[in-house]
């Protein structure tokens, strides 16, 4: 029998548990569970679940084995990332669903992004911009997009443009948020602890329309191009025009610009 294992000590409140022979999966799962200082129990496929068990993480094959609320079991897909069957796993256990989720985004290179419930942090993600788009949908599938308040710095200004025009069709409530007079936030996990901050701030609401880049910001990522290129090519003013508006990112620009893949 496979030793259980308690992350911390301290009362016994709901718990997440996971069963699962899958290795890879083991260990990703613990390695996430523990970098976020949470409690996690695990147990072998077939064996007694406790009542401190609030939530149960398996796999697909191994679901039909485990006598458990179904609505309380998270099942983590074979490409899906640790981080995100946690993020699951947390608003299951918190009960989170049905109510309201604020996603705060600090845009950048490296963009900063924050998710809270009841001003609660669920989770946080720092991800390159071309990221930002999947990391948001995963977490407004779990919840009725309904349910979502977005909210985006307005520092970066091009960044920005990109991340708003792509998440406009996600059909979630954008606000943009000026931090101008907060203090800057500096040193390790600044990107994050931004998002946090732009989360907790109210915003002004952006609407259901595109953000139309200027035509410095179109020549920059024709530079941003040409430099990623060492030279060798410069996008189309028209592809520029979709990177800014985030319907393509830079990489997929160039390929089409190449001729390597079609528009």
């Amino acid at each position: 029998m496979e030793d259980h294992h308690s992350l911390e000590g301290g009362a016994r409140i709901k718990q997440i548990a996971l069963i699962t022979d899958d290795f890879s999966l083991h260990q990703s799962i613990i390695s996430e569970i523990r970098s976020r200082n949470l409690k996690i129990t695990t147990f072998q496929v077939g064996e007694v679940i406790p009542v401190h068990i609030g939530v149960v993480i398996t796999t697909p094959p191994e679901v039909g084995a485990i006598d458990f609320d179904p609505d309380h079991i998270v099942i983590a897909g074979p490409a899906e990332r640790a981080d995100m069957v946690v993020d699951r796993a947390i608003m299951k256990l918190r009960d989170i669903k049905d109510v309201s989720i604020i996603i705060g985004i600090d845009p950048g290179e490296r963009t900063g992004v924050a998710v809270l419930a009841e001003t609660a942090v669920v989770s946080t993600y720092c991800v390159p911009m071309a990221d930002v788009y999947q990391t948001v949908l995963r977490i407004v599938e779990f919840v009725h997009p309904g349910h979502v308040v977005i909210r985006i710095g307005h520092g970066a200004r091009l960044i920005r443009t990109q991340i708003v025009n792509s998440l406009i069709k996600l059909g979630a409530y954008i606000e943009l948020v000026d931090e101008t007079g907060t203090t800057p936030v500096k040193g390790r996990d600044a990107d994050i602890r931004a998002a946090i901050r732009i989360a907790h701030l109210k915003g002004t609401p952006i609407g259901e329309k595109f953000i139309t880049p200027s035509l410095g910001e179109i020549r920059s990522i024709q530079d941003q191009s040409r430099e990623k290129t060492g030279g060798e090519l410069t996008i189309s003013r028209a592809l520029a025009e979709k990177v800014a508006t985030g319907e393509l990112v830079l990489e997929d620009a160039i390929l089409i610009q190449k001729g390597e893949i079609k528009p």
